[in-house]
């Protein structure tokens, strides 16, 4: 049984190693510079890049303090992520799925969430904190709630949605440091 002050505790250092702009190398175009310098955290980056297996169609723009991430998953799941934030950085993961009614419930919706995390855990070790993420959420499953925020661990916040469209399901995950 891990201590669960030594389980909060490394949540929250690889919670704040993700949250912080990771920079896998990828290339970035700028549509606009923010002056960082009196912010806890420097502008965003790109999480992913062109060239992962599985990844295709990738881009990232970044305007003001905050940017977007787009890029298709496994050939058919389109994944955006937006990042903002100065002092408190906050990370939303949409993913659209094709041809899906979406989930029946949030309990569903976020172990779906959980799967697709574990998707982008295998792109590479540089990914593996997915995983960790994924499990972290998944022992809260039958805690969350539609668009409520939920602790994750101290200082570190969830929240996951969904929206259906034109046959589509679009299922969101937020992560902050803020509710």
């Amino acid at each position: 049984m891990v201590n669960k002050k030594v389980w909060a505790y490394g949540i929250i250092i690889w919670l704040a190693g993700i949250l912080a702009a990771c920079d896998s190398g990828g290339e970035a175009s700028v549509t606009e510079k923010e002056d960082y310098s009196n912010c806890r955290y420097e502008k965003p980056e790109a999480i992913f890049y062109d060239g992962l297996p599985q990844i295709s169609k990738h881009t990232f723009t970044s305007h003001g303090r905050g940017s977007e991430e787009n890029f298709v998953l496994a050939g058919s799941i389109e994944v955006t992520i937006v990042q903002y934030g100065c002092d408190y950085r906050t990370q939303e993961f949409q993913f659209t799925l094709p041809d899906r009614d979406g989930c029946s419930n949030p309990e569903d919706c976020t172990l779906e969430i959980v799967h697709l995390l574990q998707s982008l855990s295998r792109l590479g070790p540089e990914y593996h904190v997915f995983r960790a993420w994924g499990q972290a959420i998944k022992k809260m499953a039958g805690e969350i709630r539609y668009d409520q925020s939920i602790e994750l661990a101290e200082g570190f916040w969830i929240k996951i949605g969904q929206g259906r469209s034109f046959g589509n399901s679009t299922l969101t995950l937020t992560l902050s440091e803020k509710p």
